[in-house]
C-alpha cells in the first residue's frame, strides 16, 4: 500500500544539515527515510528510520530502492545532503582526494536521483533538493576539489530540472556558507583559532556562521508548495558571503 503521508528521503542525515532537515520534515508530518555511512546514534521510530548505505555504490542504492518499493511505493521529496570535504590546493590534492570528492559529492547525488526517480514519479508535486556550497559559486582557498565538485552539483541541478519538468518534478539546490557542522569542525582544524575567527568574520557580513536549522528551513521551503514556481535554482544560505 502506498504511504498516505508524504515521504522524504534524506541522505547524510546522521548529523549537521541532514539531521536538522530530517527533524523539520518529521515535525511537519512526513515519513522520513534517512541514510548514513558510518556512525549513527539516532533511533528508528514509527515515522523516521535510518539505513546505512554508501551513496557511491550502485548495489546499496538497488537494495534501498527495493525496500522503498515494498514499504512506501513512492517518495515525495529527495534531499541530497550527504557530502565530504578535504582541504587541498592543486599541489597538495592527490588523485585519490580528487576522486573522493567527485565520487561522493557528484556521483552520490547522481545515483540518488537515478534510483529514487521512479518513486518521485509516483508522487504528486514531488521535488529534489541538492546541497551544494557557496564555495561552488565564490571559490575558496585550499579547497579546490571540494569547490569543483560542488560546482558540478549546481550544473547538475539546473540540467536535471529541465529534464524533469515533463514529470512535474522540481529540482533546486541550496548553497550554504559556513555552518556549524562536523564538516566545519574538520575545516577548523586546518587553521589556528585566530585565523579561523578572522576568516569567518570577513567572509560572512551577517557576523557569524550559520546553524544547520537555518539551512534546513530553506530546504523545507523549496520542497513545499510555497516554492511551486521555483525550479533549477541554487539558493545561497550564506550569511551574505555571496555578496561580498
Amino acid at each position: 500500500m502506498t504511504s498516505k503521508k508524504r515521504v522524504v528521503l534524506i541522505t547524510g542525515a546522521e548529523s549537521g544539515i541532514g539531521k536538522s532537515t530530517s527533524k523539520i520534515f518529521l515535525d511537519n508530518g512526513y515519513k522520513v527515510i534517512c541514510t548514513y555511512l558510518k556512525n549513527n546514534n539516532n533511533k528508528n521510530t514509527k515515522d523516521i528510520e535510518y539505513h546505512r548505505i554508501d551513496i557511491t555504490k550502485n548495489k546499496d542504492w538497488e537494495n534501498l530502492a527495493l525496500y522503498i518499493k515494498k514499504k512506501f511505493k513512492k517518495i515525495d521529496v529527495l534531499v541530497n545532503s550527504a557530502g565530504v570535504r578535504l582541504s587541498g590546493n592543486l599541489e597538495t590534492t592527490s588523485m585519490s582526494d580528487w576522486s573522493y570528492h567527485l565520487n561522493n559529492n557528484v556521483t552520490g547525488t547522481f545515483l540518488a536521483c537515478k534510483y529514487i526517480l521512479p518513486f518521485l514519479k509516483k508522487a504528486k508535486n514531488s521535488s529534489i533538493i541538492n546541497v551544494a556550497s557557496i564555495n561552488s559559486i565564490r571559490g575558496a582557498k585550499n579547497m579546490l576539489a571540494y569547490a569543483t565538485s560542488k560546482s558540478a552539483v549546481i550544473s547538475f541541478t539546473a540540467s536535471l530540472a529541465l529534464d524533469l519538468t515533463k514529470n512535474k518534478i522540481r529540482v533546486n539546490a541550496v548553497a550554504p556558507g559556513a555552518i556549524e557542522t562536523p564538516m566545519l569542525a574538520s575545516f577548523k582544524k586546518d587553521l589556528s583559532l585566530k585565523e579561523y575567527q578572522k576568516r569567518m568574520r570577513e567572509n560572512h557580513p551577517i557576523g557569524r556562521v550559520g546553524k544547520p536549522k537555518e539551512v534546513a528551513n530553506v530546504i523545507y521551503f523549496l520542497a513545499s508548495e510555497s516554492a511551486s514556481f521555483m525550479t533549477g535554482l541554487t539558493i545561497p544560505v550564506d550569511g551574505g558571503r555571496s555578496i561580498r
